[in-house]
């Protein structure tokens, strides 16, 4: 049976790339001299999955208090934190570093994620955009100005 448009839809995944999030916190694992340089290039929300953006916000906290961040540390203050998976989390930061190639690209890496953020913003606002076409209740000038004052929002690093 083939599947339906809605099928379709609900298969698509917004954009989003496992392999930069995971290079991030393993370069941040693996080298904590570069997490200055990250936490001033990506937010908690720029990573997709629930689990990297745990972590990303477990060594954030960390280094606003100047606690060292390391695999240990970062298990235990996840644990504090609620979100460490007894069966995942130890094995996850593990595979996080052994996967990352070189904490040297870690800006690169976070280029990456930034870049899938800002398509996952502009997929979520042109949604928006649809349903205000859709619903009919708008002027066409007044769901332009919509359009641009979203897109404006992205562009400057804020939530539309």
């Amino acid at each position: 049976m083939k599947p339906g448009l809605g099928d379709e839809l609900l298969l698509r995944q917004m954009p989003h790339s496992i392999e930069a999030e995971q290079s991030v916190l393993g370069a941040m694992l693996i080298d904590p001299r570069c997490i200055p340089e990250v936490i001033e290039a990506l937010t908690a929300d720029d990573f997709y999955l629930q689990a990297n953006r745990d972590i990303y916000e477990t060594m954030y906290g960390m280094f606003n208090f100047s606690l060292t961040i390391d695999p240990v540390t970062v298990l235990e203050q996840m644990r504090q934190n609620g979100v460490y998976q007894e069966e995942r989390s130890r094995s996850y930061i593990l595979q996080l570093m052994e996967i990352t190639p070189t904490a040297a690209n870690v800006m690169e890496y976070a280029a990456i994620v930034k870049d899938k953020t800002l398509l996952r913003r502009v997929a979520e606002t042109a949604g928006e955009l649809t349903v205000l076409v859709q619903e009919g209740t708008d002027s066409a000038q007044a769901v332009l100005e919509a359009a641009e004052q979203k897109i404006y929002a992205i562009r400057q690093g804020r939530n539309p």
